[in-house]
């Protein structure tokens, strides 16, 4: 149910993958395009014959439906539900699954929005029947197609200004689609049936407006200026989404809502029940810029000018590495103070990344590092590649290891410039001595480290 929806589109192939057996329910079938090999119900979620006669032979039951286009959304949403709870005990349906939203752990005097008093009613109905019901909870899903993602990179992408109301604080665990849609698909293969709620999340928390930040980094705007704006309310908000986006402003508006609480993880977490994604849950810059579908930036064709640094380094080889994939952040980067920074503003004046600052928790190939971005990190041999994101006229590879043999451990840092025309070469020239400096510092520092 939902098939034709942002989840239920996308889950459909993934479990013809898998070797399943699908059947979708839709009200228009001419709605969605359905693989041969999915047998297509037409009907309504809210009649009981209609769901009754897709259910039949299912062992698997997917709720995908959510109704926010709509004013009564929670009176149709709680409708469907209860139909799909009753007519899946009289077919012998053995598992539902449903997606909702993250439960705020300590909502407070501040009742939850229609939006999230609704995700938890159809959650309750469900799990309350005779059926097994697995509930999926998730705050923002990232993806290209979902409401709150196009909704966040629209608004990222039309406003250098950027209102800050108090509910821009408001703290998330946003997950990635791929991530959610393996859950899905794993949970069609549980070894016996499951009932209750479980949070999926990705692997940061971020405040609403540093999301909003990330998202520009990641599609390489200048960092978002926030405006104070204590009186800048959900409805404002929702009509100037309307306004300014391709969101309506009657779906805008639940969203918004949705903002007054902290949605954070408060119940069991999924991998309780059902294994992680392969290689781990996806970081919220992979998932953005998977998100963007942002082609990389097309490399410059000179010939590359290299500096490189070895040192011998006092601390050990894992304490060394341990110093380098934490650099950036609150940490920065060993070298002279403020210089950095003042590139930083010069890049934010002609238009580039600017003075952003930040990392995740762990970084992972794609992972936003202050002005850079991590093009590749390999543990084994500690080795870890950032490309610079600052505008330039060409492309800037740093490249740091760690190697260890009888004579000790060593620093190895490596910097290659590849120049685009003779801008490029220009441009190295004169920043050459400026560039020394912070490099042979920064290297000096790390390896002291």
């Amino acid at each position: 149910m939902g098939a034709t929806g942002y989840l239920g589109s996308q889950l459909i192939p993934c479990l013809i993958a898998a070797g399943h057996d699908v059947h979708a329910l839709v009200r228009d079938p001419r709605a969605g395009r359905f693989p041969a090999t999915v047998t297509v119900h037409a009907g309504d979620a809210t009649k009981a014959r209609d769901v009754r006669a897709a259910l039949s032979g299912v062992d698997v039951a997917y709720f995908l439906v959510h109704s926010l286009d709509r004013a009564d959304f929670a009176a149709v949403d709680r409708l469907a539900a209860t139909v799909l709870a009753e007519e899946a005990t009289r077919e012998g349906v053995a598992q539902l699954v449903y997606v909702g939203g993250t439960r705020p752990a300590s909502p407070g005097h501040t009742p939850l929005s229609p939006h999230l008093a609704s995700r938890a009613e159809v959650g309750d109905i469900l799990t309350g029947g005779p059926v097994p019901a697995l509930v999926l909870q998730a705050s923002m899903i990232i993806g290209n197609g979902s409401t709150s993602f196009d909704l966040l990179r629209t608004t990222t992408r039309r406003a250098p200004l950027l209102p800050q109301p108090r509910w821009m604080s408001r703290r998330s665990r946003p997950v990635a689609v791929a991530d959610v849609l393996h859950y899905l698909r794993v949970a069609a293969e549980l070894p016996s049936p499951v009932n209750g709620a479980f949070d999926v999340s990705g692997p940061e928390t971020l405040s609403y407006l540093s999301l909003v930040q990330r998202c520009a980094r990641v599609l390489g705007l200048p960092a978002r200026l926030p405006i104070p704006a204590p009186l800048w309310s959900h409805r404002i908000a929702a009509l100037v989404a309307g306004l300014t986006t391709p969101i309506p402003a009657a779906v805008a508006a639940p969203l918004f809502e949705s903002l007054d609480h902290d949605m954070l993880p408060s119940d069991a977490d999924v991998t309780e029940r059902l294994p992680p994604p392969p290689g781990g849950t996806t970081t919220v810059d992979n998932a953005i810029r998977a998100a963007a579908d942002r082609p990389g930036a097309t490399p410059a064709s000179g010939e590359p000018f290299v500096d490189e640094h070895v040192l011998p380094s006092a601390a050990t080889a894992d304490e060394l590495w341990r110093t380098i994939t934490g650099l950036g952040g609150a940490d920065g980067w060993h070298t002279l103070p403020l210089v950095w920074s003042v590139r930083g503003a010069v890049d934010h004046l002609i238009g580039g990344v600017g003075l952003y600052r930040g990392r995740g928790p762990e970084l992972a190939g794609g992972d936003v590092v202050d002005f850079w971005t991590v093009r590749e990190r390999d543990d084994t041999a500690r080795r870890l590649v950032l490309r610079a994101d600052m505008k330039m006229p060409g492309q800037t590879l740093l490249e740091m290891s760690v190697t260890q043999d009888e004579r000790g451990v060593s620093y190895h840092q490596k910097i290659t410039f590849t120049p685009d025309g003779i801008a490029g070469k220009l441009y190295w020239q004169l920043q050459k001595p400026l560039h020394d400096l912070v490099f042979t510092t920064m290297a000096r520092n790390i390896a002291r480290s």
